[in-house]
């Protein structure tokens, strides 16, 4: 970070610093600029705002703007507001005959460092010009400050953000090491998922945050006793209701770490059906979030076409159709086409474990079509 200028440093450093005098007397421009090249500073003239700010965009950057408050064309108020939006960097200096404290409080307003009055002695008009000086390096040392500030911040949160989702990865370990028949489940939801979200052409933070959500929709079931995630027979009320409670089970997990509060609406929803007679807010339709109607597709395709304790895996065909026949009802009826365009995509080799003839099950319509 740059330390602090002094009047010294100023001095022996002004042959570098360039100085732009606005006012519409010439002679009066004239006598600043030459007591301001005597004391080294490198001085141009311009007769009004405009031609200021000309020179401005044009022979920039200049340390220190000098302008007078009234000239034609444009003035120095309105000078001085394009130069706070546009050219920050320069110390703005307000010099006038008018000693009136409301002109000097307005040019302080719009941005000047400081303000002077004609005429004036010119000993002051210097020390004005390091003042002016000073506190623009002052200014930027702080935006540097600030600046660095926030990237340590950042560093710090995505270090924290790391450690929650290492936390949040060792419970979904956890929670598929109790239910052997949905380890990789949640793996496949979210490569569906994608693929579905990628036909409706959903990108950017939107994509982001569902990748996000379909890891974590089913981490509420580590809430769920062991014996009922793999009971082999028909769950009781009891047991169910259990079950039932694992969507907002993974909100109260995830709701205290800021990192995941985006997704929490969609995890909540994702066991709403599109009638409105699913769980656990029995939303209804375009109120369910797009990501949750996303993800119950893909959770109950992958549910169907994966052995449970409860059943064998059923065909792939026959899941397609099964979702197909819930249009309208549990699924809605704008996002089962994405899932049936994309069926050939979610057909991804490597460490997803995907049902025996899973391929070669995708009725025929809706597989690759040679070139």
């Amino acid at each position: 970070m740059t330390s602090a200028i002094h009047t010294t440093d100023i001095m022996e450093g002004a042959a570098k610093l360039r100085v732009l005098v606005v006012d519409d007397e010439e002679f009066l421009r004239s006598i600043v600029r030459e007591r301001l090249e005597i004391a080294g500073y490198s001085v141009e003239e311009a007769s009004n705002g405009n031609e200021a700010l000309s020179m401005l965009e044009s022979g920039g950057p200049y340390d220190v703007l000098l302008t007078d408050i009234r000239m034609p064309v444009m003035d120095g108020i309105a000078l001085l507001g394009e130069l706070g939006k546009r050219f920050p960097g320069t110390a703005g200096i307000v010099m006038s005959a008018y000693s009136e404290l409301d002109t000097a409080v307005h040019a302080l307003k719009m941005g000047a460092c400081d303000y002077i009055t004609k005429p004036f002695n010119f000993d002051v008009l210097l020390i004005t010009i390091e003042n002016a000086l000073r506190k623009k390096e002052l200014e930027r040392q702080l935006d540097d400050y600030r600046t660095n500030l926030e990237e340590k911040v950042k560093e710090q949160t995505d270090i924290i953000n790391s450690m929650y989702v290492r936390s949040i990865d060792a419970m979904i370990k956890a929670l598929e090491a109790k239910d052997y028949y949905t380890r990789g489940h949640s793996q496949r939801v979210t490569l569906y998922s994608m693929a579905i979200a990628k036909e409706l052409g959903i990108t950017g933070q939107e994509m982001e945050d569902l990748h996000r959500a379909s890891v974590l929709h089913d981490l509420g079931k580590i809430g769920v006793r062991e014996a009922v995630l793999n009971k082999p027979g028909k769950l009781t009320e009891e047991e169910f209701a259990e079950i039932v409670r694992h969507p907002e089970t993974a909100v109260r997990i995830l709701e205290p770490i800021p990192f995941f509060r985006p997704l929490l609406p969609a995890i909540l929803h994702h066991h709403e059906r599109f009638d409105g007679k699913g769980y656990p807010a029995r939303l209804v339709g375009k109120t369910i979030p797009v990501a949750s109607r996303i993800m119950a597709i893909a959770d109950t395709f992958d549910a169907m076409t994966s052995t449970r304790a409860y059943r064998k895996a059923l065909p792939v065909a026959d899941a397609i159709n099964e979702i197909r026949r819930c249009s309208g009802t549990q699924f809605d009826p704008d996002i089962v086409p994405a899932f049936l365009a994309c069926q050939s995509k979610i057909v991804i080799p490597g460490d997803v474990s995907l049902p025996e003839g899973f391929e070669e099950a995708i009725p025929a319509e809706y597989r690759p079509q040679p070139g």
